[in-house]
């Protein structure tokens, strides 16, 4: 795929506004919704959203990184803020992430096509994780950060190192499973039965 490679160079000139990008975003969507993730090109996206193509890639490098950003931003526009979480209590902190995780979609049909590409182009997958799922666990690893500075769990507790494992492993064996998406009470589930427990137990038995 000739637009995942290097941007070409580009001129300096200033940022985008914030409300700017977002909607270059949203017009990425909007195609990918309309011809699917191949059919999508820079050059298409620029003239929809009246913009030079070099604006595009000085912003985001390829065609992989604004899709992916794409979809990133409609996370953000359903109020999905996983940095944000913040209730004071581990647990309710746990369960607050994973409601966050099974929760609807609406972005999900314009993005149908990109996991057949990225299972077409193994390159793409880096790309998703870069701008999709290391921000997730490094959300997810600030839940723990913040047990800590609580004195809920310590520091060195070995479950944390797992924490993710747990979760997300949990939220897509049932899929590859049984077939089905995983629900909230099902990952609440797990945390108050499986990841509390371990974390707790490991934490008394280290005081």
């Amino acid at each position: 795929m000739a637009e995942a490679a290097e941007a070409p160079a580009v001129s300096r000139r200033r940022r985008l506004t914030p409300e700017r990008e977002l909607e270059l975003l949203r017009v990425t969507a909007e195609l990918i919704g309309e011809v699917g993730y191949d059919g999508v090109t820079m050059a298409a996206v620029a003239e929809r959203a009246k913009c030079s193509t070099a604006t595009l890639y000085r912003q985001w490098e390829s065609k992989p990184r604004l899709v992916f950003s794409a979809w990133k931003a409609q996370g953000s526009t359903r109020g999905v803020d996983f940095s944000k979480i913040d209730t004071g209590s581990l647990r309710d902190d746990l369960a607050a992430f994973v409601r966050y995780l099974v929760a609807d979609d609406p972005a999900k049909e314009l993005f149908a096509s990109v996991p057949a590409a990225i299972a077409r182009d193994g390159s793409l997958m880096e790309i998703l994780r870069e701008v999709l799922v290391h921000p997730l666990l490094k959300d997810f690893a600030g839940l723990f950060e913040h047990a800590v500075e609580r004195g809920e769990i310590t520091a060195g507790n070995p479950v944390i190192a797992l924490a993710d494992r747990i979760v997300f492993g949990s939220w897509f064996a049932q899929d590859v499973l049984h077939g089905t998406p995983a629900t909230e009470e099902q990952l609440v589930a797990v945390v108050d039965t499986v990841l509390m427990p371990a974390l707790t137990a490991h934490h008394r038995a280290a005081g």
